[in-house]
């Protein structure tokens, strides 16, 4: 599954944090937020919590507020830690844009063999008229 950026950057992110997905964590939101700001995205708490929610709504991830009050308690679901170590990677990543794109890559590869062939046609028709 292909998600936006800022869903990807969180997940990847929280997903570093813990070892395994069965155990809640806390992160403070000071965390979340400049882990985006320094991957390009213009971040406060707000844009946090509507990334999480879309998450949980994905069911990826739960999340709640920490004990402490400064933070997020985040669980994550097997499919959604699965996904979020695949997006730690750039071989992951990759693959997985590949997954989703395929139709791009065959249609791709599709219009070129095309036009190979038709150039190819071309220059014998040339050479046996010359």
């Amino acid at each position: 599954m292909w998600l936006p950026k800022d869903e990807r950057i969180l997940l990847a992110f929280c997903c570093t944090k813990i070892n395994r997905g069965e155990a809640p964590f806390n992160i403070a939101h000071q965390e979340l937020v400049q882990e985006l700001n320094s991957k390009g995205i213009k971040a406060d708490r707000q844009l946090v919590h509507e990334t999480l929610f879309r998450l949980q709504n994905r069911s990826l991830l739960r999340w709640g507020s920490a004990l402490d009050g400064n933070g997020v308690g985040i669980t994550f679901y097997q499919q959604g830690y699965d996904l979020g170590r695949k997006y730690r990677t750039k071989r992951g990543r990759f693959e997985l844009w590949c997954k989703e794109y395929v139709w791009l890559i065959i249609f791709l590869t599709m219009v070129i063999s095309t036009l190979t062939l038709l150039v190819t046609i071309l220059a014998i028709g040339r050479k046996i008229t010359l």
